[in-house]
């Protein structure tokens, strides 16, 4: 351990050793102690519903459970297709004004990826994030009794998964954690998840 300078730092660290070189990057996993920021919106969009399952339906599964969905998943270029379309707008319009308002941040929004789910009773996406992206969303098409809501699992089994609620809009930071846990329900759950980029961090 030659040349390695052991600091203890207070807060909400209290007690964490941090072994640190000149430049060194180290992984520190701290207890979240806060909150985690998340936004959402509600969508009264039934045509809109209706096509994007069409879609979803129609896509079958292009995926083959090689993402983290362990379910029917579509390409992952569906901005374009009837229902997405409409929901893009949605998005943009949303990643734009929590940039600025919550963030103090001018951003010019793009999609690089938006891909449609389709989950039957206990299937599952494993816990993931969408770094480098500035934003990720995901958007409640259905909300079929009992089954599972987006899991946060920085905030604890108890207060981390969000109930599913029909036209949802959910957005939050590209790199915060994720998933969807197993769950048994009736019928099938229908998702829209996207990535947001700024243009003007690639100028």
């Amino acid at each position: 351990m030659k040349n390695i300078e052991v600091q203890k730092r207070k807060g909400v660290a209290e007690g964490t050793e941090f072994y640190l070189r000149p430049g060194q990057i180290q992984r520190k996993d701290l207890p979240l102690k806060g909150f985690l920021t998340t936004f959402e919106m509600k969508l009264d969009e039934p045509k809109m519903d209706k096509d994007i399952i069409k879609e979803i339906n129609k896509q079958g599964d292009r995926q083959n459970w090689n993402s983290n969905v362990k379910a029917q998943m579509t390409d992952w270029r569906m901005s374009e297709k009837p229902g997405f379309n409409k929901l893009k707008k949605y998005i943009f319009e949303m990643a734009s004004k929590i940039s600025i308002e919550g963030m103090n941040r001018k951003i010019d929004p793009f999609i690089t990826d938006m891909w449609g789910i389709k989950y039957k009773s206990e299937q599952i996406s494993t816990q993931h994030d969408h770094w480098p992206a500035v934003w990720s969303c995901v958007y409640y098409v259905n909300a079929p009794k009992d089954a599972p809501g987006l899991f946060f699992p920085e905030m604890g089994d108890q207060g981390g998964e969000r109930q599913l609620e029909q036209g949802l809009l959910i957005m939050f930071p590209g790199h915060t954690k994720h998933a969807v846990r197993p769950k048994k329900f009736k019928g099938y759950r229908y998702a829209v998840s996207a990535n947001i980029h700024d243009y003007n961090s690639y100028k």
